[in-house]
């Protein structure tokens, strides 16, 4: 759909539940709420079937490369949303090896585990940190060497932020639309107090999954 089918869906399910007007811009903002929850909903169960790779698959980017360095600062890159994959390139005595797999450690296993000489970060097996550096949003690498000739990341985007003003539409698939106009038609129903067909909308959303 394009923003303004969006808009006009919102019209016809609010105008059904013979609810209170909305402007356009609060249903921009409704529709950018939607938008939000449904991203971070989804990405909870990204790639657990091919319904939810399918429903974000337009904000998977790939690949962010930085060479030579064992961090990638996350706020230059202006869309990251979450990480998705990261793979180093790391050359050793045996030499370079491509395309190893990075994984997460949990910052309260890190010390111990690096104690431990079978599962402690080395070039074949090297693990990364999620925290702030300076500031920034940052994903620090561990390995045997430091740092890996090149990291290659995996994310996911941020989505568009739509607007009938300046008209910007949804860049999720277009099978997903009909799901956020209702999310977002759930919100505005919410906000009047009172209401009486917020539960059912709230049973329209359940029927799509």
């Amino acid at each position: 759909m394009t923003i303004a089918e969006m808009h006009t869906l919102v019209d016809l399910l609010i105008d059904k539940a013979n609810a209170p007007w909305f402007t356009p811009a609060e249903k921009d903002n409704f529709l950018n709420l939607a938008i939000q929850e449904y991203t971070k909903n989804k990405h909870m169960l990204f790639e657990t079937d091919e319904k939810v790779r399918e429903d974000l698959l337009t904000l998977v980017v790939s690949p962010y490369t930085v060479l030579a360095t064992d961090t990638i600062n996350l706020d230059t890159i202006g869309n990251f949303l979450f990480a998705l994959r990261l793979e180093a390139t790391i050359t050793n005595a045996c030499g370079t090896k491509t395309g190893i797999p990075v994984s997460p450690r949990q910052h309260d296993d890190f010390a111990s585990l690096q104690r431990d000489p079978f599962n402690k970060a080395s070039d074949d097996y090297p693990v990364y940190l999620q925290f702030e550096i300076g500031g920034a949003r940052s994903m620090k690498v561990y390995s045997t060497t430091t740092p890996p000739d090149a990291l290659n990341l995996t994310y996911l985007r941020t989505p568009a932020v739509v607007s009938i003003t300046v008209p910007t539409s949804c860049d999720l698939p277009q099978h997903t639309h009909e799901e956020i106009v209702n999310l977002a038609v759930r919100k505005m129903l919410m906000t009047i107090e009172g209401f009486e067909n917020y539960q059912f909308q709230i049973n329209e959303i359940n029927s799509q999954e």
